[in-house]
């Protein structure tokens, strides 16, 4: 098979259907001798997307003579010429690998020297002397970074022309060196499983643009495998019905027209299953990663769910002491939660908002250091939650540290956690809140850095959303029936009154009641037509700003859906419009993204090289000379390039999923039929327990009534059914040879 390199010179047709493409190529080289005589230009036909008329491509195929338009060059298959880009040369002099060099500066040189600019600075670096900006001690670090990074540069640049930002292709380089470029083109999917933050789409994307075809053995395991690992994360499940998984593969590899067939899927299916990278069970299949945890999980708990004797202590008088103290009195079931968690290895409580589970934590702290009597046992106490607003929340309201999750186990800017089963946590009490929000990946890597003999409490609230993550945890742990489970009943006198807990209890009860249309101090519900929701929501944030609610710190809306005229992008765009015009000024645009000076904004993946994760909320705190976007990170700024921005939206509202374990001073909370679907039981009972002084409820009376009655999907795991073959494995053990006769 020969090669063609060109430029697009024009396009003389595009079927949009099926990709057929007839174009004029502008010939830079080729080892078809005969294609010389035809230069500058030639005919190319082939199966390909719409190329960009800036960029050079190489073609392979072969030449062929048609009999009306005579000598073509059809090819089977192109990639990139991206080494030599102006955009390439360009990111790559202004990345952070050239210290005081921004994107105006690397254009100079580029526009100066042309796409040559990195060889002839590494043959005289004197060339820059022109260009403004440069002092001598700049230029003297760019030529030595140019000369000691030759294989580096080549790659980076290959990287940008795929429009990856420079903190991605880092990524990529540092998995891969100098064998980067070959083993993309060899196979750009294997980016999926080595790199966080490369998803399908993206290794998609390059893979095409590589010259790999729809039907491509790789690139079909690469959909199965994506579109199962979708699944998990859409529905929270941890397996599938396999002829599910095979319809889902054949309908989106056909979406346009029939490409690929069940036999192809089939075998590249048997393929990841007999690779284990994907298990199947009877007719289910499930992500391999996603099996063996929650297998895991299974394990360690049964190992951990034994009674503690040790303490070997009248519980009761410790309690009494400790109400003494802090002039509190612990309800029955408080009493007991206390009791049972210093007297077991492994407990879970739960309750809902105003039952004192956090009162009940700082109990079970405080009690275990009295018996312990000695000062440095708080050295071994860890007290923690899945996120960085859960664990704030906690350490609030114990008065003790709390960390996330993550921190606990030492994620590290690489993305590693410093403890696992290897390097296990010297602690002896460990109490994790807000267990609904813990997915099963993320309780596998806690159980594995847990040493056999601590201490283990689950708190948290079995009817909040299940984590955003796969698997139900809480639930599954608590249906299993297997453990110690005190369920805290009692409302706290202090959330007697409060209107917002007595919604979310009438949630749970199913209770309809007219009173939901009374004013109160901390809850309202507007009746409001669909098409004006928009317009009510900005109205009450403005009355709740002239109330000296602060926009950014205090005011949360939350949405369940993301698209629509009432949907979670409309009304972030709407609100930076209305509060934040003032800034029109100072905003950077990227695709379709516009981001404002003082915009609240929320990261979308974990970016632990910044120490900032999926979740958290920030301010745009300023803008760089080179459209580089300062967040602010509750203290931690944190800097993006225009291509990082896709890691980045407007917080101003946000999904229901997304605030799980955070409090906001004020809630709003639109409620419209156009959210049918999403309105769930649970979804609405922990959107209205996210509010602490003030929650507006704006919308639909029958929204409201069908979110209180709809019914919650149960997800699909294999936690209870893995905990169960642990017991029976057990039991057989136990079986002796009379058991038989």
């Amino acid at each position: 098979m020969s090669y063609l390199d060109g430029s697009i010179n024009k396009y003389l047709f595009y079927n949009e259907e099926n990709s057929y493409s007839v174009i004029k190529v502008k010939i830079i080289d080729t080892d078809e001798t005969e294609l010389t005589y035809f230069e500058p230009t030639i005919i190319v036909c082939g199966f390909f997307p719409m190329l960009d008329k800036h960029t050079n491509y190489r073609f392979k195929g072969k030449i062929t003579n048609h009999a009306k338009y005579g000598i073509q060059y059809t090819a089977d298959s192109f990639e990139r010429i991206v080494d030599n880009s102006y955009i390439g040369i360009v990111d790559y002099l202004s990345s952070d690998l050239f210290k005081g060099i921004g994107k105006k500066t690397a254009e100079k040189i580029v526009d100066k020297l042309g796409l040559s600019a990195l060889d002839l600075i590494a043959d005289d670096p004197n060339v820059l002397d022109d260009i403004p900006r440069i002092n001598k001690d700049l230029k003297k670090s760019i030529y030595n970074q140019i000369v000691n990074h030759r294989d580096l540069e080549n790659t980076l640049i290959w990287l940008y022309g795929f429009d990856i930002s420079p903190r991605m292709a880092m990524k990529i380089y540092s998995v891969y060196a100098n064998n980067t470029i070959e083993t993309i083109k060899q196979n750009p999917y294997v980016l999926i499983d080595t790199v966080e933050g490369v998803g399908f789409k993206r290794a998609d994307e390059i893979g095409m643009k590589v010259g790999f075809k729809p039907d491509s053995p790789l690139r079909i395991s690469a959909v199965i495998y994506f579109l199962l690992n979708e699944y998990m994360n859409k529905f929270g499940d941890t397996y599938i019905e396999k002829e599910r998984l095979v319809d889902y593969t054949f309908k989106y590899l056909n979406s346009d027209n029939e490409l690929v067939s069940i036999n192809q899927i089939n075998d590249r299916l048997l393929e990841l299953i007999n690779t284990r990278k994907i298990i199947e069970k009877d007719q289910y299949v499930s992500l391999s990663y996603l099996y063996y945890a929650e297998k895991y999980i299974a394990e360690k708990t049964l190992a951990f769910n034994n009674e503690d004797d040790v303490l070997n202590q009248n519980i009761d008088t410790y309690i009494n002491d400790f109400e003494e103290v802090n002039e509190i009195n612990y309800t029955k079931a408080q009493r007991k939660a206390i009791s049972v968690a210093l007297n077991n290895q492994f407990v879970i409580i739960t309750g809902g908002p105003g039952t004192g589970k956090t009162t009940v934590i700082k109990g079970i702290v405080d009690i275990y250091r009295m018996i312990h009597k000695s000062k440095k046992i708080i050295e071994k106490i860890a007290l923690a939650a899945p996120t960085g607003k859960a664990a704030k929340r906690l350490a609030t309201a114990t008065n003790l540290e709390a960390k996330t999750i993550h921190k606990l186990l030492g994620y590290d800017y690489q993305g590693n956690f410093i403890y696992d089963e290897y390097n296990q946590l010297d602690i002896k009490l460990l109490i994790i809140d807000e267990v609904s929000m813990m997915d099963c990946l993320l309780a596998k890597r806690l159980f594995s850095a847990i040493q056999s003999n601590t201490k283990i409490v689950f708190v948290g609230d079995a009817n909040q959303l299940p984590s955003v993550g796969p698997g139900e945890i809480l639930n599954d742990l608590i249906k299993s029936d297997l453990f110690n489970v005190i369920e805290l009943d009692v409302i706290h006198r202090q959330a007697e009154n409060s209107k917002i807990i007595s919604l979310a209890y009438d949630i749970l009860n199913k209770e309809i009641n007219r009173n939901i249309f009374d004013q109160y101090d901390d809850r309202v519900f507007y009746r409001t037509n669909e098409r004006f929701v928009a317009e009510k929501v900005l109205s009450e944030i403005k009355s709740l700003i002239n109330q000296d609610y602060d926009l950014l710190e205090d005011i949360q809306v939350l949405i369940p859906v993301y698209r629509g005229i009432n949907g979670i992008d409309r009304i972030n765009n709407l609100i930076q419009n209305r509060f934040n015009y003032k800034n029109k000024n100072f905003k950077i645009e990227y695709k379709e993204k516009i981001f404002l000076y003082n915009d609240k904004v929320m990261q979308l993946v974990n970016q632990p090289e910044d120490n900032v994760m999926n979740g958290d909320i920030g301010i745009v705190s300023g803008m760089t000379q080179d459209n580089e976007l300062l967040v602010n990170f509750n203290g931690n700024i944190v800097k993006y390039n225009k291509k990082d921005l896709d890691n980045l939206t407007l917080a101003y509202a946000i999904s229901i999923h997304k605030s799980q374990g955070s409090e906001f001073k004020c809630v709003i909370m639109p409620l419209v039929k156009s959210y049918t679907i999403m309105l769930k039981k649970k979804l609405l009972y922990t959107g209205v327990t996210r509010a602490k002084d003030k929650l507006i409820l704006i919308g639909d009376f029958e929204a409201y009534k069908r979110g209180v009655l709809g019914r919650d999907i149960p997800r699909n795991t294999l936690l209870k059914s893995f905990l169960q073959e642990e017991i029976n494995k057990d039991q057989s053990k136990e079986l002796t040879i009379e058991d038989f006769l």
